[in-house]
C-alpha cells in the first residue's frame, strides 16, 4: 500500500473540526459532513456540510440551520449515504446541552442523546429538519448515540441504524454498555426492531464504535474498539458477523490489531482493509489488510497519520478512561472505495495546534 495523494478537508484556527464523513456521489462529485466545535468534548458542536468536484479541494456549504441555535442540543458525528433515487440521507446524534461536557469522567456518564436522520433532495445543498429515530430503551437507565457507524441499507426497504449505549448524565443506574442496532422495514420511516449486536452480561467488556461493511457475499461485518471496564486496558479489536441481514450476530472474536476505533472496508479482490487508531508509541492512524477477517498483515500496514511527528499528546490528570478520551488529538478514521478502485481514507487530527480534518487516497496492491 502507498499514499497516492493527501490533503485537507477543512482547517480553521478558531475552531476544531472532527469526525468527517465523505461520499463520492453517482455523478463523481463529492459531499462531506463533519462536526465542528471548540474541543473534542465541548457542548458547542454543529454539523457542517462540504462539497468538492474531485475530492481534493473542498468548499464549505455552511452549518445546518438547526446548529446549536436553540440552546438545547449540540450535534455530532454525521454520516452520509446516497440513495438510489439520488437523495441523500445523513445520520447524526444530538445531545442535551444541560451539562458542561459531553463526557462526565467523575460520574462516568454521557450526556443524553437522540439519534437523528436528515434528508436532502438537492445533493446536500439543503436539508430537512432532523427526524428522531426512536429506541425502545428506558431513558432513566440509558443514553445512546450512533458513534459514527454507517447507516446500512441492507435491501431497498430494510435499513440498519447502529448505536451504542451508556449511562446517562445524572443516572444512578449501573453502566450497561452494549452495541445494538435498530431496523426499519420501510426505508427509514419507522423503526420497530431492536437487536443487540454485542454485549457482555458481566459488564466487564465495552463494545465501542461499531464500524461496519458489507462483504462480497452480502454478510455484514462489524468491528469494535474493545475496552475492559473500569481500567485503561483495551483488548485487541474484535469483530462479529451477521448472515441474516442483522437479525442475529456471531459471538465477538479478536483480531490481531491493537487498536481502538477501527473501520473495515471490503475490497473488490476479497481482502478486507481496516483503518484504525493506534494509541501505542509511535501513535497514529494505520491501514492493514486481511484475507481471513481476523489476521491482518501488520508488517506491511500503512501509516496515514503519524501523531508523533505532527502533534503533542497531553496526558489526563487521572486514570479514568473517559478523562483519557478527552485528551486524544486524532481519531475517527474511516474510508470508502472510490469509483477508480482506490481507497479514500479520512479522519481528524491536530497539527501545529489546529484540529482539522484530512483525506488520503491509498493504492493497495
Amino acid at each position: 500500500m502507498k499514499i497516492a495523494e493527501q490533503g485537507t478537508i477543512s482547517s480553521k484556527k478558531d475552531r476544531g473540526a472532527f469526525c468527517p464523513s465523505i461520499r463520492q456521489l453517482s455523478d463523481g462529485t463529492f459531499v462531506a459532513a463533519q462536526d465542528v466545535g471548540s474541543t473534542i468534548g465541548s457542548c458547542d458542536h454543529s454539523i457542517e456540510i462540504l462539497y468538492s468536484r474531485d475530492g481534493r479541494e473542498w468548499e464549505s456549504g455552511g452549518l445546518l440551520p438547526d446548529g446549536t441555535a436553540d440552546g438545547k442540543w449540540f450535534y455530532r458525528v454525521p454520516d452520509l449515504e446516497e440513495l438510489p433515487d439520488g437523495r441523500l440521507v445523513m445520520r447524526a446524534t444530538r445531545f442535551e446541552v444541560g451539562t458542561t461536557k459531553l463526557f462526565d469522567s467523575d460520574e462516568e456518564s454521557v450526556a443524553r442523546g437522540e439519534a437523528l436522520l436528515y434528508w436532502s433532495e438537492d445533493r446536500g445543498r439543503t436539508w430537512s429538519a432532523p427526524r428522531i429515530v426512536p429506541v425502545d430503551l428506558p431513558r432513566d437507565r440509558y443514553t445512546w448515540n450512533g458513534a459514527g457507524a454507517r447507516l446500512l441499507r441492507i435491501s431497498s426497504d430494510r435499513w440498519m441504524y447502529p448505536m451504542e449505549t451508556f449511562r446517562p448524565k445524572g443516572s444512578k443506574a449501573p453502566v450497561d454498555q452494549k452495541a445494538l442496532a435498530v431496523f426499519s422495514s420501510d426505508k427509514g420511516k419507522t423503526w420497530n426492531e431492536l437487536v443487540v449486536v454485542a454485549d457482555d452480561p458481566t459488564g466487564r467488556l465495552f463494545w465501542w464504535d461499531q464500524m461496519n461493511t458489507f462483504l462480497p457475499d452480502g454478510r455484514i461485518y462489524t468491528m469494535f474498539w474493545t475496552h475492559v471496564s473500569g481500567t485503561n486496558e483495551d483488548l485487541p479489536v474484535h469483530w462479529v458477523i451477521s448472515e441474516d441481514e442483522g437479525r442475529t450476530w456471531s459471538e465477538p472474536k479478536p483480531t490481531n490489531i491493537r487498536g481502538q476505533v477501527c473501520s473495515p472496508v471490503a475490497l473488490p479482490d476479497g481482502r478486507l482493509a481496516a483503518i484504525y487508531n493506534y494509541r501505542h508509541e509511535p501513535q497514529g492512524i494505520r491501514i492493514a489488510l486481511s484475507r481471513d477477517l481476523s489476521h491482518f498483515d501488520l508488517e506491511n500496514e500503512l501509516v496515514v497519520f503519524d501523531a508523533h511527528a505532527e502533534t503533542s499528546r497531553n496526558l489526563p490528570g487521572d486514570q479514568n478512561f473517559l478523562a483519557q478520551h478527552l485528551q486524544i488529538s486524532f481519531g475517527k478514521p474511516s474510508a470508502i472505495l472510490l469509483h477508480d478502485g482506490t481507497l479514500l481514507a479520512y479522519f481528524w487530527c491536530t497539527s501545529e495546534g489546529v484540529t482539522h480534518t484530512r483525506w488520503a487516497r491509498v493504492r493497495y496492491g
